[in-house]
């Protein structure tokens, strides 16, 4: 019994050891089994939750855990059912905390791409003149997805000076916004 927990315990904290080093380097940084590169996929109805909780960190941490205090509760002279069952909730528990931790870092990730199809609707001012209608294009300063932004700008009917407010109307195919001025 003292050899599974010893193997528990070294290789789970191998494995532990090996992923802080490949972080700390700069190595895999995604190493969830539910998550690949593709994104982050649904795995069912029921039992999503369930296995959201198995991820390379979780199972590591459940063999270390599950090891280390089997070791120590084996030194203390327990009897082996006890030994299996502080083993078994130790490493259940790592485990569980662990994959909830890891659920909230992954909630703290965020892409940062800029959609300016979300302008669409929202207000600014003309940080330089925008040009009759096919006559070019201005720039407008807004608030867009909680940051301000300088963005590429058309009227639809007529010139609109510098310092006007607008609103965006459409968003074109490139990185342009069609706005109208605010009376």
């Amino acid at each position: 019994m003292g050899s599974l927990f010893l193997y528990c315990a070294v290789i789970g904290g191998t494995i532990l050891v090996a992923q802080f080093l490949m972080l700390l380097f700069g190595f895999g940084g995604d190493t969830d089994l539910e998550h690949g590169p593709a994104g982050d996929h649904q795995v069912g109805h029921d039992q999503g939750a369930f296995l959201k909780l198995f991820s390379l960190q979780t199972v590591s941490t459940f063999l270390t855990f599950f090891g280390l205090v089997g070791l120590g509760t084996l030194e203390l002279g327990w009897s082996p059912l006890s030994v299996a069952a502080a083993a078994a909730a130790a490493g259940s528990a790592a485990l569980f905390f662990t994959g909830k931790l890891m659920r909230g870092l992954s909630k703290l990730q965020s892409q940062g791409n800029l959609d300016l199809t979300n302008a669409v609707g929202h207000t600014g001012s003309v940080y330089l003149r925008i040009p009759a209608p096919g006559q070019g294009h201005g720039r407008v300063l807004m608030q867009v997805q909680g940051r301000n932004v300088e963005c590429r700008a058309i009227s639809r009917t007529d010139e609109i000076p510098t310092g006007a407010m607008i609103r965006v109307v459409e968003r074109t195919d490139g990185d342009v916004l069609v706005v109208d001025p605010i009376a």
